[in-house]
């Protein structure tokens, strides 16, 4: 091989290895799941460590996502879980309705998550987070 053959193979490999790290999942967009408008949360009055939070959230993300309800935990300050039911639904079914839902990228799905316990903060579904708000 040439030096110039070497050169260029050199700097395809480095191109290439650009463009995957690029492209890969460590961008900010090559994995985001949000709010696609403010959810509604609701706290019964008889029931003040209960709540029920539902909104719509979107794929913000680069690639399409696979999110299954089993995955949902609700966490308080201090990252402990709270006792969650959570459906891709509109509102809570029992049964197998709602468990898991595929987005594609720019894609919304309902969410309606519901726990009991205090100081509630934030939503993982999966690998992704979600704020509570306020």
């Amino acid at each position: 091989m040439t030096r110039g053959a070497l050169v260029l193979a050199v700097l395809a490999a480095a191109a290439a290895a650009l463009g995957l790290t690029a492209a890969g999942d460590g961008g900010e967009r090559a994995g985001r799941l949000v709010w696609a408008s403010a959810p509604r949360h609701m706290t019964p009055p008889a029931l003040p460590t209960d709540a029920v939070l539902s909104g719509e959230v979107r794929n913000d993300g680069l690639r399409t996502v696979t999110l299954t309800a089993a995955a949902v935990r609700v966490l308080d300050a201090n990252g402990r879980r709270l006792p969650v039911a959570a459906r891709f639904l509109e509102a809570y079914a029992p049964g197998g309705a709602g468990r898991s839902v595929t987005l594609a990228p720019g894609r919304t799905a309902p969410l309606t998550v519901a726990w009991r316990g205090a100081g509630a903060r934030r939503i993982a579904v999966g690998a992704f987070t979600l704020a509570i708000p306020g």
